[in-house]
């Protein structure tokens, strides 16, 4: 084999060997932190309550771009979406910011009237919590964290402000992956419960795939549901295929063994392609110089004896 062909041939193998010993410390995560942009969405289908009190609704969510938002004097660098959450004739338009490190909700702002129209009846919330609680990243199958935060409220009713202060400590637990059915169809799941202290819980189902949670499952201390979110619609462009698990490999893994497999390729062809050197012929001989023929008996006829 060539020089370089085996060369190659070497690189090749430690690269595709290393590329395969990432994987069994990569699959270890069910889930990598999304990443949102500007133009993501998300529409979910809403059931609050249970019983005659049970109400339907919508609720959409829209990224604009990313800022910092401040919280009792400290900044925080937040993606801000727009919301907008409807139930039967009302519409509660919002504003919430997400923690770009955690995708934990950092802060919600909400102004709208009670009596459509009327705007005496104006009512303005602002609800944030210092420190924001976090959420681990990569989400790993049963890794469990607690975590509390102060939530600061204000309400504002025809000019009247009230304040509040709570301190809220959540336990985290990441599930086993599932697969879950909404509307929109059926993804592969990374569920994460958060129960409270009075031991009520909601299951968050994020989806790599979505880039947040497929479905939202609320419950009270005994289990039983006390409403759900479903997804109907999205638009994550960070859903990719540069970005999503294909074949139960990270993505980066599989462009990895096409960078290595394509360069693999062409450096075969180059050397099947090039030419052996040409060795050089010996010159022709010499052409032999005309000579007049001779008799056997003599000079010819008519020459000087």
């Amino acid at each position: 084999m060539h020089t370089s062909a085996r060369v190659i041939v070497a690189v090749y193998a430690v690269l595709l060997v290393a590329a395969f010993a990432i994987v069994p410390g990569t699959a270890k995560a069910n889930m990598d932190r999304p990443i949102w942009v500007s133009g993501d969405f998300w529409e979910y289908a809403v059931v609050s309550g249970t019983g005659p009190a049970q109400t339907v609704g919508t609720l959409r969510m829209d990224v604009t771009g990313s800022e910092s938002t401040i919280v009792n004097g400290t900044s925080y660098s937040a993606y801000h979406t727009t919301a907008s959450l409807k139930e039967g004739l009302l519409t509660f338009p919002a504003e919430i910011w997400f923690s770009v490190d955690t995708l934990a909700i950092v802060k919600i702002a909400s102004s709208f009237e009670l009596i459509p129209g009327n705007a005496s009846t104006l009512v303005q919330l602002s609800i944030a919590g210092t420190p924001p609680q976090t959420i681990h990243w990569p989400l790993t199958t049963d890794a469990t964290w607690t975590d509390s935060t102060t939530v600061w409220a204000s309400t504002t009713i025809q000019g009247k402000t009230n304040y509040t202060k709570s301190i809220v400590t959540t336990t985290f637990l990441v599930q086993a992956e599932q697969s879950v059915t909404v509307p929109k169809g059926t993804f592969t799941t990374t569920p994460l419960k958060e129960t409270s202290g009075n031991g009520t819980f909601t299951v968050n189902y994020w989806s790599a795939q979505v880039g947040n949670w497929v479905q939202i499952g609320e419950h009270d201390s005994s289990g039983r549901s006390q409403g759900q979110f479903n997804l109907t619609s999205y638009n994550y462009q960070g859903g990719s295929f540069f970005t999503s698990i294909i074949f139960g490999l990270p993505a980066w893994i599989w462009i990895i063994l096409l960078v290595v497999i394509l360069v693999a390729i062409i450096g075969f062809f180059a050397v099947r392609r090039r030419k052996p050197p040409v060795r050089a012929m010996p010159p022709p001989p010499p052409p032999m110089s005309p000579q007049e023929p001779m008799g056997p008996e003599g000079p010819p006829p008519g020459s000087m004896p």
